[in-house]
């Protein structure tokens, strides 16, 4: 090989060209599973497009958000896509004047040249997110044709950019008074990997709008026309879940959005506009004090001691940023490095956003994924032991009563300490009967108080820390270890206390199924503000009052707004007080 071809010096555009990973991230189709909008819901679906077609749009569109931030005359952002081209303009505009040291329009200069912008000066706060100057040039050279058109309110600026931006042709200058910023690009589709513009990379791009007007609430942003309904990061959150709880500080430059998630941690988040597709320092610094807040919780109100993993994996994370100065990984700007104590802005959780969270389903999910790791836990400990127990050799036993040892098992068993009279809903012969606890039978099936069928292997009328709760429906003895099912009315919250620690002034038992026959109520009819039940009662709820009950759909009890109610997903749960 000669020496010539060994070794090459490119120019600035051939540079770009082949080594685009550097300035615009992967430039191969990518699959993955992508937020898009359908029926004015954000779903997850499987997209092919092209990361770097998709960064060359957010450069454009950056910097008219960039320059809003400095120009409050700039509210209005009008993106039109399109087979042919695609453009976005906006009511700021340009200084259309040649700069004395490089004898350049500014537009031109701007839009032309790596490394130039107006982003360099470090000694400034930057909310912005352009840093290096070279943003909206990599659209000029990844595009078939670009044209700039600006106006001051003074003068007009024209330019047409072809071929990669090899070719441009002389500026048209004019006087004009219509303030404005357009930038009109056909992209150069074949260094894509793509013949045309499709509805996957049409939908990423509405997405990204969308994102813009989440984060931009007082600009008005229209996408091929129509304007985007958003007027809050509120607004924008309710495209992908009804149930979430918010917060943010004062001026609104932080606002934080939190739901639970069935698909381990998820995120979307935002630093100055730009959307952090692989999170950051800005998500863990939130992220961390919500982790932190629910381990406090768990070890104190269940005596859970969780990893912090195995929070995260509850949550979906909404989190609309502004960093002063921010840093990322790369110039494709999808994680933030900036470390916390340098943001510029600190925010810490409200108290009312931290007890919110203790009453949303989160709490729910990770009680619930704990209860089935224990199990999982127990049932592999099961199998270990009956591993290692055929390879113990035993040395001496106690005899069992019984003649023939063969036919001797040890049983050992978890009890239920009731009253003899307490009647207990039990499935027999497939018969579901409700029958007072000394009428059991050996082998009748009982809804124990984790909802779940035991088969009854032993009866006794002994009665271990025996205790009485008084009632006005009557005494209740129970053992002090055994739980029940209760209605705290202090927290609005349902869950199991064991009876030594019953407090009458805040709990209500729930008539679980355990204990009483009329447990959950079915709904016979509703009718205006009459609630019908099929016991027979017939109660006037008012129209603003919750209630409590059983949600069949999500196995859960629950507080539901009386108007929400339905007979085939609800069942009312039947509470009385202590005496």
């Amino acid at each position: 090989m000669s020496i010539e071809k060994k070794y090459q010096k490119l120019d600035d555009i051939d540079h770009i060209l082949k080594r685009s990973g550097m300035y615009v991230g992967s430039i191969k189709l990518n699959t993955s599973d992508q937020w898009i909008l359908d029926n004015n819901k954000f779903i997850k679906r499987q997209i092919t497009y092209n990361p770097a077609f998709i960064k060359i749009f957010d450069e454009i569109l950056i910097n008219s958000i960039d320059e809003s931030k400095r120009s409050s005359k700039l509210n209005i952002i009008k993106i039109e896509v399109n087979k042919d081209y695609i453009s976005i303009r906006d009511n700021g505009g340009i200084e259309v004047i040649k700069h004395k040291e490089y004898n350049e329009w500014i537009p031109e200069m701007i839009f032309s040249n790596l490394k130039a912008g107006s982003n360099f000066d470090d000694s400034k706060d930057r909310v912005g997110a352009g840093t290096n100057g070279v943003g909206s040039v990599l659209t000029n050279v990844f595009s078939k044709k670009f044209i700039v058109s600006t106006c001051d309110g003074k003068k007009s600026f024209y330019q047409e950019f072809s071929n990669n931006m090899r070719d441009r042709k002389v500026p048209i200058i004019k006087t004009s008074k219509i303030n404005h910023t357009e930038i009109k690009y056909t992209p150069d589709y074949e260094k894509f990997g793509i013949e045309v513009l499709n509805d996957d990379h049409l939908r990423i791009i509405e997405k990204r709008v969308y994102d813009i007007a989440a984060c931009n609430s007082k600009l008005k942003i229209y996408f091929n026309g129509s304007l985007v309904d958003i007027s809050s990061f509120d607004n924008y959150i309710k495209l992908y879940t009804d149930s979430y709880i918010i917060d943010s500080n004062k001026e609104k430059n932080w606002i934080i959005g939190i739901s639970d998630s069935d698909n381990g941690f998820q995120q979307v988040s935002f630093v100055n506009s730009i959307e952090t597709y692989d999170g950051g320092t800005h998500v863990d610094y939130i992220l961390n004090q919500i982790i932190v807040y629910v381990k406090e919780f768990m070890i104190k109100k269940h005596k859970i001691d969780l990893k912090p993993s195995e929070i995260k994996n509850h949550i979906f994370l909404f989190l609309n940023s502004t960093v002063i100065n921010p840093s990322f990984s790369s110039q494709t700007k999808e994680k933030l490095i900036t470390e916390s104590k340098a943001f510029g802005i600190q925010f810490e959780l409200t108290e009312k956003f931290k007890k919110d969270i203790l009453k949303s389903e989160i709490i729910n999910r990770i009680l619930d994924w704990n209860s089935k790791k224990l199990e999982a836990n127990d049932a592999k400990l099961t199998r270990e032991l009956n591993k290692s127990l055929s390879k113990i050799k035993v040395d001496k036993l106690i005899d069992a009563k019984g003649k023939i040892r063969t036919k001797c098992v040890l049983g050992i068993y978890e009890g239920d300490c009731l009253h003899e009279d307490t009647l207990v809903r039990v499935l027999r012969n497939g018969d579901m009967i409700n029958i007072p606890i000394s009428k059991i039978d050996l082998g009748d099936l009982v809804i124990t108080h984790n909802n779940t069928f035991q088969e009854v292997s032993a009866l006794t009328r002994k009665i271990e820390y025996k205790n009485i709760i008084k009632t006005k429906l009557g005494d209740i003895i129970s053992s002090n270890k055994h739980q029940f099912f209760v209605y705290d009315i202090e927290k609005n919250e349902f869950y199991f206390e064991k009876l030594s620690n019953i407090d009458k002034s805040k709990h209500k038992l729930v008539k679980n199924q355990l204990c009483f026959m009329d447990a959950l109520l079915e709904i016979e009819s509703i009718n205006n503000n009459n609630l019908i039940l099929k016991s027979g009662e017939s109660l006037i709820i008012s129209y603003d009052h919750k209630m409590c009950v059983y949600n069949k759909k999500d196995d859960k009890f629950e507080m539901v707004d009386f108007l929400k109610l339905n007979i085939n997903d609800y069942l009312i749960v039947n509470t009385f007080g202590i005496s």
